[in-house]
């Protein structure tokens, strides 16, 4: 069975262990694997880490948490490396 991937992208200035990211782990807990990685502080580096990120992991699902809900657009537009949820 093909396990659904969420990739959570968390705000300027948190971490993948923020709130949002916590309760998102939690309400997908055994409906779908979630991961939460801490991102590089800037920009750059974050769209490059978020776009090697894809395609490693190929999430079928991406969410961004304020700052990076801008990171998710540009990637999801100028990379089509991963879809917008």
């Amino acid at each position: 069975m093909m396990t659904t991937k969420i990739l959570f992208l968390h705000g300027f200035f948190a971490s993948g262990s923020c709130i949002p990211a916590q309760a998102l782990k939690q309400a997908f807990e055994s409906k779908a694997e979630v991961l939460t990685p801490d991102l590089p502080l800037h920009p750059r580096k974050a769209l490059a880490f978020i776009t090697r990120l894809c395609e490693c992991e190929h999430p079928d699902i991406l969410v961004g948490n304020s700052n990076s809900s801008f990171l998710a657009q540009i990637v999801v537009t100028f990379r089509n490396t991963c879809p917008i949820g």
